[in-house]
């Protein structure tokens, strides 16, 4: 953490005391006494953060505000003030400041405000990398060319350019169904706006609430700070709620209202915030069955499936899995640091028969230890594991399963699925968290695997 903070405040007990903590922290700091040094610091370097007082011995801060906000690069800026002088603060968030602190503050109160800003840069950078990729935009696991999947790039280009129709995104897990939501974002008039993500079964419930909306200061024992939610954080842009049908129940008509108003209130406010955000949400899980079975709301299924984009399984697009192989192979690599040196025709029916029950990034795991396996060389058969290799086997010519692995018959994909489950967990002695982060997974979605399979 070096980011460059400058303190602009009169007040040298202030000054010093300020700087101080946050060079504690790994910020490197500048400090300047008045308007015209703060200016001539800002035209010689370039800052993350600005901690401006309102009021300096030779301009007002509103002035140099608005100085910075006609610069290129333009550093977020919070206002320090006096509580007294809460209007002037609001007119400053008006001309664009970022948040304000009223003084007498609590330097864990500032610390806290800072990280929130420092995460604003962040998605900043994040939004202009993607405007400069926006005309060539490619996101990983969306090559092939079988019927299945460029059905489903042609509705996807379709949905992409309508404006803030809400799009649910189904498939099972690992068909890279956040790529397609990034290529919605990222193929529409949105491009330019924030790409915000949500793992719906990532949080506990009663973190879920603030993090979605945000919260008041005060709302709760720990809210020192009013904190923007994600919704505020992807105002203009898009809104990825993935593992949607893990939402709780009592945050579902809260969403609900959302969508249908694009207004919420913070937690513990009594402010109606409008916001212009674009809804897109993904599971592996069936949501009718689970309207039925009263586990999720037909009214907000509704809402949300206004555009429906079903992706494929990998073991529907036989013709793509070799191209993607190749691809995973190639871009693995360097990264590892061997070449390429292509992949033995023997493999070919090996992956195409293989029923990849973790579908692309199954793939991609595969390929990974291939390419650290082979170290250079051609990819062969004897890189790849024993049940690709033994589901294959039964369908390629004998020289193929010379390597001590007998002919195996069809199995079912859920048995398939149990066993690579079994052999993971086991792995991983018995440790779930571990166990799902290698599968790829949510451990609720592994443990409800477990239930249902074991």
């Amino acid at each position: 953490m070096s980011e460059p903070i400058l303190i602009v405040e009169d007040d040298n007990t202030i000054r010093v005391t300020v700087g101080n903590f946050l060079a504690r922290q790994g910020f490197h700091i500048e400090v300047a006494e008045n308007g015209q040094q703060a200016l001539t610091l800002l035209k010689v370097k370039t800052f993350e953060l600005v901690l401006l007082d309102l009021h300096l011995p030779d301009m007002h801060g509103l002035d140099i505000l608005a100085k910075i906000k006609e610069s290129d690069d333009q550093p977020l800026v919070v206002i320090m003030t006096a509580y007294p002088e809460v209007r002037t603060a609001v007119a400053a968030l008006k001309a664009g400041a970022y948040d304000y602190i009223n003084k007498p503050f609590d330097l864990e109160d500032l610390q806290e405000l800072i990280r929130r800003a420092m995460e604003t840069q962040r998605l900043r950078r994040e939004v202009a990398w993607r405007r400069a990729q926006s005309d060539t935009c490619v996101i990983e696991g969306l090559i092939g060319t079988s019927e299945p999947f460029k059905n489903m790039l042609e509705m996807t280009a379709k949905i992409a350019t309508a404006g803030k129709v809400p799009v649910l995104i189904r498939g099972e897990s690992g068909t890279g169904k956040e790529g397609i939501a990034q290529a919605i974002h990222c193929r529409s008039p949105r491009a330019d706006g924030p790409w915000i993500t949500l793992n719906c079964s990532a949080l506990p419930e009663g973190l879920m609430e603030s993090e979605v909306f945000g919260h008041e200061r005060g709302a709760f024992t720990d809210a020192k700070q009013m904190k923007r939610g994600l919704l505020e954080l992807a105002d203009g842009g898009t809104l990825f709620l993935d593992e949607i049908g893990d939402l709780s129940l009592a945050l579902q008509p809260k969403l609900l209202r959302v969508l249908e108003t694009q207004t919420f209130r913070r937690v513990g406010g009594q402010k109606e915030i409008r916001v212009d955000v674009r809804f897109v949400s993904a599971t592996h899980r069936d949501l009718p069955g689970m309207v039925q079975r009263g586990q999720f709301r037909e009214d907000l299924y509704y809402r949300l499936n206004v555009g429906a984009i079903d992706i494929p399984a990998l073991r529907e697009r036989q013709q793509d899995i070799m191209p993607l192989a190749r691809h995973f192979l190639e871009k693995t690599a360097p990264v590892v640091g061997t070449t390429c040196s292509g992949i033995d025709p023997v493999v070919a029916p090996l992956l195409e028969m293989y029923r990849w029950p973790g579908n692309i990034r199954e793939l991609r795991n595969v390929m990974e230890r291939a390419a650290i396996l082979a170290m250079g060389q051609t990819v062969t058969a004897r890189h790849l594991p024993r049940e690709i290799v033994g589901a294959g086997a039964a369908f390629v010519s004998p020289p193929v399963a010379v390597h001590g692995t007998a002919a195996a018959p069809i199995r079912s994909l859920a048995a398939v699925e149990e066993d690579h489950i079994r052999q993971v967990l086991q792995q991983c002695g018995g440790n779930k968290t571990q166990a799902a982060e290698l599968l790829g997974i949510s451990r609720l979605t592994l443990r409800n695997k477990i239930k249902e399979d074991f």
